[in-house]
């Protein structure tokens, strides 16, 4: 087990949430909304940001797995024949209100023993802001968590550190006192870049073992068994 880890940052999607289990079906529903008439488009659109139509599934290390909300709408409008990226933005952040988010785990008790123990705990997403607290509240575990930020919090977004170095700010830690947790290579990246105690990888997005691996001090199949490493 880690000595001295008092902080715990997690990413959101793929690692509290399964990536494709939450986001597959979204983003078919969500691409038809931009090109209704369009399946050419919409292809277009999917191949943009590495997300495969036929098979309702993520490309290993795509932009909709590691980027940030605004940098996936910059690319969908430099294909999308009228909508710039502030539009798409605006009918993104709409779409998300009704996104079920499915848990990898049983999310409450895990979260529980953890601050039984005394850790702080916090999220840090590519995904918006408000659409994390959403989820947490649907999800009846906001409470156990001390700091949520998204892309648009005002740090900037994964893979750099300022997340994580905003969490230990806020939390009064240093970055070899925090767990950053995450399925991506960017999230990953950004606990290396910051100092983190530990680096934990899980495969429940869907990078594979061997693509963020290197990345990680421990590699695990998801968030469940986490208490073992911390």
């Amino acid at each position: 087990m880690a000595a001295n880890i008092q902080g715990i940052l997690f990413d959101k999607d793929g690692t509290l949430f399964g990536f494709s289990d939450t986001w597959a079906d979204w983003s078919i529903a969500f691409l038809t909304s931009l090109a209704p008439d369009d399946h050419d488009l919409r292809l277009a659109m999917a191949r943009m940001v590495g997300f495969d139509w036929d098979a309702k599934d993520f490309i290993t290390g795509s932009v909709a797995v590691n980027a940030s909300v605004d940098e996936q709408c910059v690319l969908l409008a430099s294909v999308h024949p009228d909508l710039d990226a502030k539009a798409i933005e605006k009918i993104a952040f709409a779409a998300l209100q009704n996104t079920t988010a499915v848990p990898v785990c049983a999310l409450d008790p895990l979260l529980t023993s953890f601050k039984a123990r005394g850790m702080v705990l916090g999220i840090a997403t590519n995904d918006f802001e408000q659409s994390a607290h959403n989820q947490m509240q649907d999800h009846n575990i906001h409470h156990h968590f001390d700091f949520i930020c998204g892309y648009d919090s005002g740090f900037t977004p994964k893979p750099e550190a300022d997340m994580i170095l905003g969490f230990c700010e806020k939390m009064k830690l240093k970055p070899a006192q925090v767990a950053m947790i995450g399925d991506s290579s960017h999230d990953l990246e950004a606990g290396r870049k910051a100092g983190v105690g530990l680096n934990v990888a899980v495969l429940t997005g869907p990078a594979k073992h061997e693509d963020i691996a290197h990345l990680a001090d421990v590699v695990l199949p998801d968030i469940s068994t986490l208490s073992s490493v911390i």
